[in-house]
């Protein structure tokens, strides 16, 4: 569902032009789009095994790996500013993902794992859009390709898709067309800056509040929707307030003029 409604979501691009290499050269989106359905899948796997408040500060970690892994992909020195920004906004997501509930540790290292080989995929998705996106003259031909190799990779998922029972149809609502289509939206967002302006790293930084608006909205729609009826302790308040602070502060850093 995701990769489906994000590929018809970045198909109008090509209206935008570009540049068509070489056939030669259509391996690239085709390797982009399939690390963004390896990140999907081990996101998806992890919260499965384990739980979202695991697997969404553990891939915070990709703030960091960015920065690191440039110099090897796109020959990117991050300064020293740079990194400050990165560990600082690492640090407030780990803040802003704090939760007061008890969870179960049987499956936690697996869910860990899956978190940072997401964490990995995306990173190279990222680095290598920038490194490969203007030989295509930018996002107009390179991301509708990337994401419709990802649309059609992600039907090998589909046998084992089938909730046990249940056809894929059966499977499908409402929650989840929105959501896909919210992902969707995310993954415009960052690609098409990242293809257009490069700077994965402070992309990455800046992406980084996405922690802080998924608190608030999970707690307005909670309370609205009626899906929990008491409020978080001052203690959990008192920790997101910091990382939204710590954010804050490492998004105003990655984004001063050298």
């Amino acid at each position: 569902m995701v990769t489906w409604i994000t590929a018809i979501g970045f198909s109008p691009l090509t209206l935008t032009g570009g540049t068509m290499p070489s056939l030669s050269l259509l391996w690239q989106p085709v390797a982009v789009g399939a690390l963004f359905l390896t990140g999907l899948a081990f996101t998806f796997l992890g919260v499965k095994i384990g739980d979202v408040s695991i697997v969404t500060p553990v891939q915070g970690v990709k703030v960091l790996l960015v920065p690191a892994l440039a110099l090897f992909v796109v020959d990117d020195v991050a300064g020293t500013r740079i990194w400050l920004a990165a560990a600082i906004a690492m640090c407030g997501i780990w803040f802003i993902q704090a939760t007061d509930a008890t969870l179960d540790r049987s499956k936690v290292r697996v869910s860990i794992g899956c978190a940072l080989l997401a964490a990995v995929s995306l990173t190279f998705f990222d680095l290598l859009i920038q490194k490969w996106a203007p030989a295509w003259g930018g996002a107009g031909y390179f991301l509708p390709i990337a994401f419709a190799s990802t649309a059609v990779l992600s039907l090998g998922f589909l046998p084992i898709a089938r909730s046990e029972g249940h056809s894929i149809r059966s499977q499908l609502c409402w929650p989840l067309i929105v959501g896909s289509l919210l992902m969707g939206v995310q993954a415009f967002g960052m690609t098409f800056t990242i293809a257009s302006f490069g700077d994965a790293t402070r992309v990455n930084i800046v992406y980084s509040l996405r922690g802080l608006w998924g608190v608030l909205l999970t707690w307005t729609l909670s309370r609205q929707l009626g899906l929990t009826s008491t409020n978080p302790d001052s203690t959990l308040m008192l920790k997101r307030l910091a990382g939204a602070i710590l954010i804050g502060v490492s998004i105003v850093i990655a984004l001063l003029q050298d």
